[in-house]
C-alpha cells in the first residue's frame, strides 16, 4: 500500500485531508461500487487511513465487525475469532453480543465516540463513520445508512421493541406493526401498549438498529 501513496489532497471516501493520498482507481480498483457513501466524490484521491479500514480478508477486515471507539471507556473484549488488532477504548463485536452497543447508545461517554455497525460483512463501514461528543444527539452508520437519534430516544424505540419481540412478535412483523403471533386477549392488550410508541418509527433506520441489537441472548 506505501508504494501507492503520493500528494497530500482531500479523500474521496471519507472528506478528510491527508498528506499522504493515492489514486482512486488505482488503489480501489476501478470495479468499487460504494460511489453513494463517497464524501468528496470530486476528489481523485483516497487516504491511507482508508485504504487500510478497506483492506484485508476475512476475519482479518474490518468490513466484518460492528465497532465501538470510546477513548477511556472500558469495553469488553473484542470477539475471539476477529484477527483484527484492537485496544483500550476499542472493540470489534458481531450481533452474537450487541448489548455493549445498545448500552452505549444509551448512556454515551462524555467525550468523542463512534459505533458502526456491520450488518453483512460485505460492506465497508469504518471510512463512513461519523464521530460523537458525548450524550446529546448522535449518528450511528449501518451498513449504507446513517441512524440518528439521542439517548432516551433509543431506550424508548428499543424497550418498547424488546417487549415486543419478548411477547413474539417476529423482529418483522415489529418493523412494520403487524400483530404476528398475538392469539390471546392478554398480548393483544401489551401489543397495543408497545406497538403504539413505536407507530412513528415503524420501518425506519432507527427501528432497524434496535432490532439487530435485540438477540435470543438480550431477550432473556
Amino acid at each position: 500500500m506505501s508504494a501507492l501513496l503520493g500528494d497530500a489532497a482531500m479523500c474521496r471516501m471519507c472528506g478528510g485531508s491527508d498528506l499522504s493520498t493515492a489514486a482512486v482507481d488505482k488503489a480501489l480498483g476501478t470495479n468499487w461500487i460504494d460511489h453513494s457513501c463517497w464524501r468528496r466524490p470530486d476528489s481523485t484521491r483516497v487516504c491511507a487511513a482508508c485504504l487500510w479500514a478497506c483492506s484485508g480478508k476475512p476475519p482479518a477486515t474490518l468490513r466484518m465487525w460492528s465497532i465501538i471507539a470510546a477513548p477511556g471507556v472500558v469495553l469488553p473484549p473484542k470477539h475471539e475469532k476477529c484477527a483484527m488488532p484492537d485496544g483500550a477504548g476499542l472493540t470489534l463485536l458481531n450481533r452474537s453480543n450487541p448489548a455493549p452497543i445498545a448500552d452505549l447508545l444509551a448512556s454515551p461517554p462524555d467525550g468523542e465516540w463512534l459505533v458502526t455497525i456491520a450488518t453483512s460483512g460485505q460492506k465497508h463501514v469504518l471510512p463512513y463513520a461519523h464521530v460523537n461528543t458525548g450524550a446529546g444527539a448522535w449518528v450511528v452508520r449501518m451498513e449504507s445508512t446513517n441512524v440518528t437519534s439521542t439517548p432516551v430516544e433509543w431506550a424508548t424505540v428499543r424497550r418498547h421493541a424488546l417487549e415486543l419481540r419478548r411477547l413474539g412478535v417476529p423482529a418483522p412483523a415489529v418493523m412494520t406493526g403487524d400483530p404476528a403471533g398475538i392469539a390471546t386477549a392478554d398480548k393483544l392488550t401489551a401489543w397495543v401498549e408497545h406497538s403504539t410508541p413505536l407507530a412513528p418509527y415503524l420501518r425506519s433506520p432507527l427501528l432497524d438498529l434496535a432490532l439487530w441489537t435485540i438477540t435470543k441472548g438480550t431477550m432473556q
